[in-house]
């Protein structure tokens, strides 16, 4: 576990006395929670997404009177937990920690014969975070900017590699793009999660990689990887000379990772409004909101989950153009 999860993880232990309103005492007797609610996590712990639902999980845990368990399932760019959650009972057990990978991207990818699918069979309560993103190379691999990277691929006797939480997720669309659009071949290497990423990239099997700033930055400091651009349209106040990919010459790269938490579809709409309620009065706990704002990653809730759910519509159908026109398909 790194520094900065456990970091997250005991300032999450600290918000046993967060003072929230919770349920009326007469709901609290009722049948809901009857037993512990499993927050499902669709990849390896490690990453941003399995660090969000950790935060989460002991503050919603004490609001709700009832045990939250984080469980990873992790496989196939996050379709073996999202397969399992939609097939669930809709009864406010089991949720999921989804991210613009796993929720928005399978979403687009998905063909018309798939019954399951995330935008149709899961629930949108509320968005969690929002965290930037870094392109990274390993420190030991020359290049200094995004220029130098393309400029060495291109004279490289056999193509550089970049490595994916997965087929489908945004670091694979993202860097297609990249590719695409500099006119260089770069090879897919596909991993299980994020939480695969580092290692693979400190090894050496990898150029090239996209990863959240937060989780990439004690690497960083440590001289082990170097941030190329930044993956948005600013540049981040921390890293004032890493400039952006749209400076770079890549205005289509602007990715930011959301989460975003969801329960199977039919959950009864009386209970999603409490998760809602429950999980915003966590966000905006500002020993929450200040300790992911030290890693980079912004509190984003939702206004209402229906707000969150015209987000993603927008979210998938601008996934769905850019995975049509690399014509990126599902395994």
């Amino acid at each position: 576990m790194s520094r900065t999860t456990r970091r997250l993880l005991l300032g999450a232990a600290g918000l046993a006395g967060l003072s929230v309103p919770g349920l009326p005492r007469a709901a609290r007797a009722q049948s809901w929670p009857s037993r512990p609610v499993r927050l499902i996590v669709p990849l390896v712990p490690g990453g941003t997404t399995d660090l969000i639902a950790r935060v989460i999980a002991d503050p919603l845990s004490k609001l709700i009177g009832g045990n939250v368990v984080v469980e990873n399932r992790p496989g196939a760019n996050g379709w073996i937990a999202n397969d399992y959650v939609m097939r669930e009972r809709p009864d406010g057990h089991t949720l999921i920690v989804n991210n613009v990978s796993t929720h928005a991207i399978n979403s687009a990818m998905a063909g018309p014969d798939r019954a399951l699918v995330p935008s149709r069979g899961l629930a949108p309560i509320t968005n969690l975070i929002e965290a930037p993103q870094f392109f990274l190379a390993p420190a030991d691999f020359p290049a200094t900017s995004l220029s130098d990277f393309v400029a060495r691929a291109k004279a490289s006797s056999r193509p550089l590699v970049y490595a994916s939480a997965g087929v489908g997720s945004y670091q694979h669309i993202d860097l297609e793009t990249f590719a695409r659009r500099a006119g260089i071949s770069l090879v897919h290497l596909p991993l299980r999660g994020a939480g695969e990423i580092v290692p693979v990239l400190l090894r050496g099997d990898a150029q090239i990689t996209e990863f959240n700033v937060s989780a990439a930055a004690p690497h960083i400091e440590a001289g082990r990887m170097r941030p190329l651009a930044v993956v948005a349209r600013g540049r981040l106040s921390a890293y004032p000379d890493t400039p952006t990919t749209v400076e770079a010459g890549f205005p289509d790269l602007v990715t930011t990772l959301w989460n975003g938490l969801f329960a199977p579809a039919g959950t009864p709409a009386p209970l999603i409004a409490t998760l809602h309620r429950h999980v915003v009065a966590i966000l905006r706990d500002p020993d929450v909101v200040a300790a992911l704002d030290r890693q980079a990653v912004r509190t984003t809730p939702s206004d209402s989950p229906e707000a969150f759910g015209s987000y993603l519509a927008e979210d998938v159908a601008r996934w769905s153009a850019l995975t049509h026109e690399f014509n990126i398909q599902l395994n």
